[in-house]
């Protein structure tokens, strides 16, 4: 097998995932971040076309939270303003909000754990693949897959930390607990990451 980049295939879900075991990784109950829309609720459930692991066959909405704040700002704004020279509309900024969400323990299919990679076959660069329908097809096998998994966990594109694709199975939305926030504009640690990071409004 050759070991040139170029001839690397796309690794997707095989059809006999389903009779594939995968490690069911429990995730302690803990506090995580979430910047959204201020006209939105925190715990707003969705199968957004452009969210990693959101396919629209999923039977299941999903939630996306991050580790911390720096990790959220950078999964909503890290596109955006790396394609416009580290520049975001201050409109969109000021529209955004964060809020933290208490989670209780959950089963998961842990993509940061090698043992996880392994059962699946995948390697990170399909996870994290440009071309969002391989990602997708991955977040609909998941979910789909007899282990019954609660979320999804993964490192971010932008600084490999921790985030979280809560799935709304098992009536999770009862059992959320959040923490509204601040807007963006009125948060010192929002600001502080916009200077750390050289990152303008305009």
């Amino acid at each position: 097998m050759s070991n040139n980049p170029a001839d690397r295939i796309l690794r997707l879900p095989p059809d006999r995932l389903s009779g594939i075991r995968i490690p069911r990784t429990r995730q302690l109950a803990r506090i995580w971040f979430r910047v959204h829309q201020s006209r939105y609720p925190a715990a707003s459930f969705s199968l957004d076309a452009h969210h990693r692991y959101s396919h629209k066959d999923c039977r299941y909405p999903v939630l996306y939270l991050g580790v911390d704040l720096d990790t959220c700002l950078f999964e909503r704004f890290g596109d955006l303003a790396y394609d416009h020279q580290k520049a975001i509309p201050e409109s969109l900024w000021n529209a955004h909000c964060v809020s933290t969400v208490h989670v209780p323990d959950l089963h998961v299919c842990d993509l940061t754990n090698a043992k996880s990679l392994s059962a699946l076959m995948v390697d990170l660069s399909a996870l994290m693949h440009t071309e969002i329908a391989a990602p997708q097809e991955w977040g609909l096998a998941i979910q789909g897959h007899p282990a019954h998994f609660q979320a999804i966990k993964f490192k971010s594109r932008f600084n490999g930390k921790a985030c979280l694709a809560l799935i709304q199975r098992d009536r999770i939305e009862e059992r959320l607990r959040v923490f509204p926030g601040s807007t963006l504009a009125n948060d010192d640690a929002a600001v502080d990451w916009l200077e750390k990071h050289n990152v303008s409004l305009y």
